[in-house]
């Protein structure tokens, strides 16, 4: 941002946040019920997004930006993770990510199919009960 943007943001109290990551943009724009517009125009009302509140905090020793709207037709939550090493929070975001995106699939559709060993394990009880007849 120019010094003469910020002179003006500053000037009618207006807050800005410089963004330069475009994933990052598109989820604060989810989470505020923003619709991204690529002209330079005043936008409509209803591509504006609201905040109820905006705050920086400091979580795990790290800054933060956090963005809180309450309201029930949210449809987006933020997940913290705190851990010892770089690998292990690759990790277990990797488990996050995979246990969402089943949850994800299992609302689109429902039937499911038995893993890990489970047909297996009902194939070997059954050829026992034929066994001992």
């Amino acid at each position: 941002m120019s010094e003469l943007a910020v002179h003006y943001f500053e000037k009618y109290h207006i807050m800005a946040i410089k963004i330069m990551s475009k994933w990052e943009l598109k989820r604060i724009g989810r989470a505020v019920g923003a619709t991204p517009i690529v002209k330079l125009e005043c936008p409509n009302p209803d591509e504006m997004g609201f905040a109820d509140e905006v705050n920086f905090l400091e979580i795990s020793s790290k800054w933060c930006t956090v963005f809180r709207r309450d309201s029930d037709d949210i449809k987006m939550a933020t997940i913290i993770l705190r851990g010892s090493t770089n690998a292990m929070l690759d990790d277990c975001e990797r488990a996050i990510d995979n246990g969402v995106n089943a949850v994800k699939n299992l609302i689109k559709d429902p039937r499911l199919v038995p893993g890990a060993g489970a047909t297996e394990m009902y194939l070997a009880s059954e050829i026992q009960k034929y066994a001992k007849a």
